[in-house]
């Protein structure tokens, strides 16, 4: 309608369109039908709609608060990583707090505390590579033949989660290069194969705040969009009923590959060999920060 803020609708591939931020957002209030009454009441007299009257009713009895002040760009040298089980307190704090809900890892995966300064400001962690995305395989040019492609998906790190609770600018960008320049060594030496890039799956939603998520700092991390997923039903490809909204939605595919490195055909994971397996636990558990010391650190100052 005229007068109106345009709002940010999906297109019919599932993306936003690229249409003004809407001022606000709809919350859905149950009030008794006398109030709803008088409401109607103040917004007839006054030829304005009940949300209207709210708003004005409301208006010096609970003024927005001031917007806390930007804080500076992120600082690159304050920024560092602590790699870190899942099973890490600290790690399962922030693991609750994402907006996709925690079902597990399966296969081969490695985690991390984001810090800056001595503040732990986040987490972000790889994971093995979903097996099957028709957008993905193409744009990797996956094997069709099951075992050469299960072998060629153990050289691409799935991003399984990147939470952030800092909001200085460009620091998302940063922590995404660090992660990524670690994890190569950190993969290598564990699982002693070569990573060729990298996949995240995003979820594209408007936030709180007006703004939308939709994989920016994977964008100016040079990442690729690649497609769009086709989003679940009641049961996800491997059966799993998904009863969450967020999971069975639609998600960016980003992909990144890594220059002159080639998929491998030949690496095969621990999982069965329990002599394999019990050797790259121990592996493991010698990278792993000391939990102490990750959190004696957080508490030190800078």
């Amino acid at each position: 309608m005229e007068g109106q803020a345009k709002i940010r609708n999906r297109t019919l591939k599932g993306r936003f369109s690229e249409e003004e931020t809407p001022p606000a957002k709809p919350v859905l209030v149950y009030l008794p039908t006398p109030l709803i009454d008088a409401l109607d009441a103040f917004g007839k007299d006054k030829g304005i709609g009940r949300g209207k009257s709210i708003q004005t009713l409301l208006k010096g009895i609970l003024d927005a608060p001031e917007p806390p002040p930007a804080p500076d760009a992120a600082i690159k040298s304050k920024v560092r990583l602590e790699l870190v089980k899942r099973s890490d307190p600290l790690y399962v704090e922030y693991r609750k707090r994402h907006y996709i809900p925690d079902r597990g890892v399966v296969g081969q995966q490695l985690q991390y505390l984001i810090f800056y300064g001595s503040e732990i400001v986040g987490v972000i962690g790889g994971a093995s590579a979903v097996f099957s995305n028709e957008f993905r395989d193409e744009y990797w040019e996956l094997s069709e033949e099951r075992e050469l492609k299960t072998r060629q998906l153990n050289s691409i790190i799935n991003n399984n989660i990147f939470k952030l609770n800092y909001p200085a600018p460009n620091l998302a960008t940063i922590v995404l290069s660090m992660w990524r320049r670690q994890i190569i060594k950190d993969w290598e030496m564990l699982y002693g194969v070569e990573v060729a890039g990298f996949e995240t799956f995003v979820v594209e939603e408007r936030l709180w705040n007006g703004k939308t998520r939709n994989g920016a700092c994977y964008r100016a991390d040079n990442w690729e969009l690649v497609g769009l997923t086709k989003g679940y039903g009641k049961t996800n490809v491997r059966g799993r009923e998904t009863k969450n909204k967020t999971l069975q939605s639609k998600k960016l595919i980003y992909c990144l590959k890594l220059k002159g490195k080639k998929l491998c055909s030949e690496y095969v994971t621990a999982w069965g060999n329990k002599e394999r397996q019990k050797k790259l636990d121990i592996k493991r558990n010698q990278m792993m920060s000391d939990p102490l010391d990750v959190l004696l650190s957080s508490i030190r100052e800078d």
